[in-house]
This record gives C-alpha cells, sequence and structure tokens, in this order.
C-alpha cells in the first residue's frame, strides 16, 4: 500500500485552493499524511513511522520515512527550508501547551510557566529577530504557503472513521494509548484534564 507518492499533487492541490478534485487514491494518501502529524505530535518519529509498517498499510521501513518526511514538509513547511518546517512544528507544540496550561490556571505560577512557554515558541519561532530582507525578486514570484489546519485553505476534513479505524487496527497498544492517538488526530475531543494529569505524571520525579 502507498508504493506511489501523491506529494507533489497534494501541494499543487494546496497551492490551487483546492480547485484540483483528488482521486480516492490521492485522498486516502493525505489521510496517512495527517495522520503521520497527529502521531508525531503525540508520541514522536518512530512511533508515526511504525503507524505505517503495520496493518492495514504495512508499509516498508524505507517508504514509511519516506511519507513521514512528506507528512512534515507538507503540514508544517512554509517555504523550501526543511528547519523552518521543524521549527513550525516546535512552536506549534509549544503553543498548544501554553494554551493547556492558560485554560487551567489558577495562580500566578501557572501564569508564569505560561509566560514562559509563549516566550520559547517565540523563539523558536525567531520572533525575537528582525524579519529578513526579501530580495525584490521574491515579491515578483508566487510562492505556496502551507499550514496545518487544513480549513485554513479549505482543504476536505480527513476521514475521522477511517483513522479511527487504522488506528483500532494498530496491534500491541493499549486501548488507553488507542484513544489518545484518536484525539490528537481529532477523532475524539481532547481532554484537557487527561493531558495535565498525564504531564504531570511524566514530570513529577523531575528536579
Amino acid at each position: 500500500m502507498f508504493e506511489k507518492s501523491y506529494f507533489e499533487t497534494l501541494q499543487d492541490y494546496i497551492a490551487s485552493g483546492c480547485t484540483i478534485e483528488l482521486t480516492g487514491d490521492e485522498l486516502d494518501y493525505y489521510n496517512a499524511l495527517y495522520a503521520l502529524v497527529g502521531i508525531n505530535r503525540k508520541y514522536g518519529k518512530d512511533n508515526a513511522i511504525a503507524f505505517l509498517m503495520h496493518e492495514p498499510f504495512n508499509v516498508e521501513r524505507m517508504r514509511a520515512r519516506q511519507m513521514y518526511s512528506e507528512a512534515i514538509n507538507l503540514f508544517y513547511l512554509n517555504d523550501t527550508i526543511e528547519n523552518n518546517a521543524h521549527r513550525n512544528m516546535v512552536f506549534d507544540n509549544l503553543m498548544k501547551a501554553a494554551h493547556v496550561v492558560l485554560q487551567n490556571a489558577v495562580n500566578s505560577k501557572d501564569m508564569e510557566v505560561y509566560g514562559n512557554l509563549t516566550v520559547q515558541a517565540a523563539r523558536i519561532k525567531q520572533l525575537d529577530r528582525p524579519d529578513p530582507v526579501k530580495p525584490k525578486e521574491l515579491d515578483e514570484k508566487p510562492f505556496k504557503v502551507y499550514d496545518l489546519d487544513p480549513e485554513k485553505v479549505r482543504l476536505p476534513s480527513a476521514n475521522r472513521n477511517l483513522l479511527a479505524a487504522q488506528i483500532d487496527s494498530m496491534p500491541d497498544i493499549p486501548s488507553r494509548e488507542k484513544v489518545r492517538l484518536k484525539r490528537d488526530a481529532n477523532v475524539v475531543d481532547i481532554d484537557f484534564e487527561e493531558m495535565l494529569d498525564d504531564q504531570e505524571e511524566k514530570t513529577k520525579d523531575i528536579g
């Protein structure tokens, strides 16, 4: 499965404002890349790659690694420099964490944590640096802009039922972890209290 890459087609589809009609295979490819981004954000690169190597995909490791790179670049890259894709990914994670802290803040210490997270996010995004001067020719040529949120560019929503079925079919993963994968892929609602409890459990021995 997924022997053929539709990465360039999906790039063109997004850049065209969704005027290109996707085939069933192309849409399945989009759904798989979308799921990879969510799994990577929650569980890391290795688990994201392993997701494709299990049923029902059974993708070879080399091909799975290629698809992982495509997923990161498709949903996070906003120019041709790959490092910017990783900066955007870290920025996105930090801002999500800051949002959780802000929504559950009860004292000044919580607000201090929120402030530190936003400062870190700004530095990752290099917002503390002056904007580089763009060569004049860049203003005269069109360029592609990509965003993690498909609705911002009028993309069709990912097939949640398909993503849920794919996650349920993954062997050797506890039910609780499958629920978390579904939440990360926006298949089910996110429980922010559970996220904070998990984070507290992971960090209780630190310091």
